[in-house]
């Protein structure tokens, strides 16, 4: 009886030991895991919108943009290369806490057969939380039935301990959102330019368990009552075998009665390849903002879904405007910016964006002014040493100037740009992170002009 007890003793320490890694661990991952990590913290019962699917998901759909403009609440459960198995078991996944009006399903992948969908996709369900579900899952990816792989991205802690270890930082996704900001090369874009759409309108099998999944997940939305709409997001690198594929899905969805938009034959999106793409494959943060506002004008026309703007409940996704337009939008314009304005210019820039702290200072003379959304809060110079030091959220601003030499420090990392010149640091508190850091080549600084 003794040694009965201390052996579950020991296994209850175990999974304990086991449960306490994947909760420290469990946000410190790639694609896929996150969006499904951050998924768990949402509110029951908030998403009417919920869209399955690859990578073509995460970087087609602004969420934020169909929050702020529509008030739809939407959720992208995507991850990279997501094979339609991973997506159906997220979608159960999902049922669980959440009851969407409409779930939408890119068909991306669905082309793929056999090897060309291998494994790669485990990593995109370790942070789903350990149930039948998720072993279920795991084999149904497995397909060479390797146990240890399966045991591992069961646990999970195997694929989190070396991320962890390394520590980076996390970046950001809204409700799954990834924006991109850079555009393709002419090199790719030439290189798909004019395909051979001879039998674009043929048919292809796509594999039985392809179809098998695709089957079952549109039942699994009508059994609960949801609509479902199949999407297929614009990009170039079409080939005939992925669009006889995606007719062939199509024609199921037909059989079912449910509806589906092929976004590479609507005209009306104006998608233009040069500009709203960032590779053949997917869109940019510009191509999503017309793709997104095709698909939310088509959900106005045959869905009823509630605007859910001035909501308490949805503060999560006015957050997550806030945090894309301080983070990514603010970080986008003033990049653009230096690259060709004057220090004036780009001062003035600054002064017109919110919850911005901005240090302007020159190395070799130590001056420093601090302005805290343009109020001059602390100014210095190397005539005398001295120590500065701010709480902004949870990075700290620190300001020193020992024998003459310089230093602006955010959470102990220094900044700098320029040697002689004047450098400009600039600190958002909603992003809560240095959104850029700009050098010019001039000598003096008007600070009261600043402050006009």
């Amino acid at each position: 009886m003794k040694k009965l007890f201390s052996t579950l003793f020991l296994l209850c320490m175990f999974a304990a030991i086991l449960f306490g890694l994947y909760k420290v661990t469990l946000n410190q991952t790639d694609e896929g895991c996150i969006q499904l990590a951050d998924f768990y913290k949402l509110e029951e019962n908030t998403v009417d919108v919920l869209f399955v699917g690859s990578s073509h998901v995460y970087y087609s759909v602004n969420t934020c943009q169909l929050y702020d403009d529509y008030g739809i609440a939407s959720y992208l459960l995507a991850s990279p290369g997501q094979p339609i198995w991973i997506s159906y078991y997220f979608l159960e996944e999902a049922l669980k806490t959440q009851s969407p009006k409409l779930v939408v399903f890119d068909v991306c992948t669905l082309y793929r057969k056999g090897s060309e969908i291998g494994t790669a996709s485990l990593p995109s369900l370790i942070s789903m939380k350990p149930s039948a579900r998720k072993w279920k899952a795991i084999r149904a990816v497995n397909e060479q039935g390797q146990l240890l792989d399966s045991v591992g991205a069961f646990f999970a802690f195997p694929y989190y301990h070396t991320r962890y270890v390394q520590s980076k930082k996390q970046e950001q996704r809204y409700h799954g959102y990834k924006p991109e900001f850079h555009v393709i090369s002419k090199s790719e874009l030439e290189k798909w330019q004019n395909p051979d759409r001879s039998d674009f309108d043929q048919l292809a099998p796509v594999s039985e368990q392809t179809e098998n999944y695709l089957r079952k997940m549109i039942r699994l939305c009508k059994e609960n009552g949801i609509r479902m709409l199949l999407v297929n997001s614009p990009y170039l690198n079409q080939t005939k075998e992925k669009q006889m594929a995606y007719n062939y899905v199509f024609q199921i969805a037909r059989e079912y009665g449910v509806p589906y938009i092929d976004s590479n034959r609507v005209k009306e999106m104006q998608i233009d390849f040069a500009a709203d793409l960032f590779e053949p494959s997917h869109l940019n943060y510009y191509g999503a903002l017309k793709y997104t506002n095709y698909l939310a004008e088509w959900f106005e026309r045959h869905y009823e879904i509630p605007d859910r703007r001035n909501d308490d409940r949805y503060e999560n996704w006015e957050e997550a405007s806030r945090q894309l337009e301080h983070s990514q939008l603010y970080r986008r314009t003033l990049k653009k910016l230096k690259k060709k304005a004057s220090m004036a210019d780009y001062v003035q820039a600054v002064r017109q964006l919110e919850e911005c702290v901005m240090v302007v200072y020159q190395k070799p003379a130590g001056i420093v002014y601090v302005f805290d959304q343009n109020h001059l809060i602390f100014s210095n110079n190397s005539d005398q040493a001295y120590f500065k030091h701010w709480h902004l959220g949870e990075s700290d601003l620190a300001v020193t100037c020992s024998k003459g030499q310089l230093s602006v420090m955010v959470d102990r990392k220094e900044y700098l740009d320029t040697e002689q010149g004047i450098n400009i640091l600039v600190y958002n508190k909603v992003a809560q992170d240095v959104i850029d850091v700009a050098g010019f080549d001039k000598t003096e600084f008007d600070a009261a002009g600043f402050m006009k």
